[in-house]
């Protein structure tokens, strides 16, 4: 049954840069790694794959499945099916595909690192200084305690590449390359569609360039821009060719790797409709290893996107972007998952797409790869203001809380959401303020949450956090039986809220509201990634409310 599924995948040659089918399975107990390799190999005779454990070589319960042959792009619904097929073979207890999002194809998404043009972009203003956000989040007034001189924080992106605003910033010790192997980090300016080359380098500069800004937002040397941790290190992994359309094959590892090396700060301004349980895995145990974790609540996406998803869970910090005036980025990700919101629109950084670009260019970018560097920057001056990542692991075992946990309490002390948010509670607790987060005392013990479990939750229990941030009357309509079948509803539910999204992205384009270069056609559904399987569509034939999640 499960090889008939498989067979009747479209199948071609391997094309370098494309990311191929990989189906994650997980295991309710730690597996020996060859076991799983003779179990996959029975079930899948003569077929060309490869498994590999996500984290441990011996036994693990994480292991991805890839297919170099099958492209997932327009077949998602009978992946799907293929995927559930397979882990009732192999003994696995959960199946998920790891599927790159078809909906923005390279008809209706450019490839320019933010100013992504048409359905997820606005118009670009270059006419601020290049520093106008630092006095509104206050990085002056913390710079009189800290400029982050002591902290690390891991960038897990396109990678690096030569530019003055990363002069004296990185530090090449424990850089990676998990795309191309090896250790040289430095971006490779994957051209295509949905790339993003030197998305890396924008988000160091922001992060960490060198030099200071006054209360007018005017910078000073060296750097043109300057950075919200201007002091603190930068550990470059490439971990991604594009921010958008990625396969999250390398994510677990860099975050290891990045707890491993000594990060204080893991930055990940990248995101998609995915769940993928082992980065669930890998972040809990970073978290668990007092690392601070800031991820992107995503562009385009209505919803916020994995892994910045996983908020609510105590294990990362979801950021949303706003416009200078404190209102919401029009093309933000947003809902009950975000922690707070930082500027992402017009926010100065460095500008390199192409190997031969100039080393001194400067952009106004837009989008949550801002709002989340200039987070993570914040996050890197908070955890030198505290003596670093092993004095705050020490005081959150104390407090039998995590260092994730006394960040986000600090963070948000006294955030209050402004008034032009109108009473939104899908943006987060308020807008980071740099100093205030410096200013607050760490969490007593009583004010602490505890420190999550280590291992990942059920995807069926992902799939409930998800539903709930929508509406939660559609929980009574979720019962255990649908287990097998919550990856699909999660997949599909994220496709419906975007071809929402690109509907009033298109409707705002006629009215001329929206950047020039807009398609004037609704993308084409592509039937294999926005119908169910026949299997769900069993189910949903009796659940109103949950068919309507998923847009059918």
């Amino acid at each position: 049954m499960v090889m008939a599924s498989f067979m009747a995948l479209r199948q071609g040659i391997p094309v370098e840069e494309v990311d191929p089918l990989t189906v994650e399975l997980v295991y309710a107990a730690e597996q020996p790694a060859e076991a799983v390799r003779t179990r996959v190999a029975a079930a899948l005779p003569d077929a060309e794959l490869s498994v590999e454990p996500v984290f441990d070589a011996e036994a693990d319960r994480y292991f991805f499945v890839d297919f170099p042959r099958i492209d997932p792009h327009g077949q998602e619904r009978e992946i799907f099916a293929f995927a559930r097929e397979l882990r009732a073979a192999v003994g696995a207890a959960e199946a998920n595909p790891v599927l790159p999002d078809s909906l923005y194809g390279s008809a209706h998404l450019g490839a320019e690192q933010e100013s992504l043009a048409g359905l997820c972009a606005t118009r670009p203003d270059s006419s601020r200084p290049w520093g106008w956000h630092h006095p509104l989040i206050d990085t002056i007034g913390a710079w009189q305690t800290t400029r982050g001189q002591g902290a690390t924080v891991a960038v897990i992106d396109t990678g690096y590449s030569s530019h003055n605003e990363l002069a004296d910033v990185l530090d090449l010790r424990a850089e990676r390359n998990f795309v191309e192997g090896g250790t040289d980090a430095r971006d490779r300016f994957s051209t295509g569609p949905l790339m993003q080359p030197g998305h890396g380098t924008l988000v160091m500069s922001v992060i960490a360039s060198r030099g200071s800004a006054n209360a007018a937002g005017e910078t000073q040397k060296p750097g043109g821009i300057t950075g919200t941790a201007p002091e603190a290190r930068i550990m470059p992994l490439r971990t991604i060719r594009s921010v958008v359309d990625f396969s999250q094959r390398q994510i677990a590892a860099a975050i290891d790797h990045a707890v491993v090396q000594g990060a204080d700060v893991i930055a990940m301004a990248l995101g998609g409709p995915t769940r993928v349980a082992s980065t669930e895995a890998a972040l809990r145990r970073a978290v668990a290893q007092g690392v601070v974790i800031v991820c992107a609540a995503g562009n385009c996406w209505p919803l916020v996107v994995f892994p910045a998803a996983y908020a609510p869970l105590g294990i990362c910090t979801a950021v949303a972007a706003l416009q200078p005036d404190l209102r919401p980025w029009a093309k933000t990700g947003r809902g009950p998952q975000v922690t707070f919101s930082a500027f992402g629109e017009h926010v100065w950084g460095a500008a390199k797409n192409r190997a031969g670009d100039s080393d001194a260019g400067i952009r106004a970018s837009q989008g949550t790869t801002l709002a989340t560097s200039i987070s993570a920057g914040v996050a890197a001056l908070w955890v030198a203001r505290h003596g670093g990542r092993a004095k705050l692991q020490q005081a959150a075992r104390q407090r039998g809380t995590t260092v994730q946990a006394m960040w986000v309490h600090c963070a948000t002390q006294g955030m209050t959401p402004p008034p032009v948010w109108n009473g939104s509670q899908r943006l987060g607790a308020g807008v980071i303020n740099a100093a205030r987060a410096l200013g607050a005392a760490l969490p007593a013990a009583t004010e602490a949450p505890p420190a999550p479990p280590p291992d990942a939750a059920p995807t069926l229990d992902i799939l409930q956090m998800h539903l709930a941030g929508i509406d939660e009357g559609i929980l009574g309509e979720v019962d255990p039986a649908m287990a097998d079948l919550a990856p699909e509803l999660i997949w599909l539910s994220y496709r419906a809220a975007a071809r929402q999204r690109a509907l009033e992205s298109l409707a705002e384009a006629v009215a001329g509201t929206e950047a020039p270069g807009v398609p004037a056609a609704t993308p084409p559904a592509v039937a294999g990634a926005d119908q169910p399987t026949e299997a769900l569509a069993r189910v949903l034939r009796d659940a109103p409310a949950l068919r309507a999640a998923v847009g059918l």
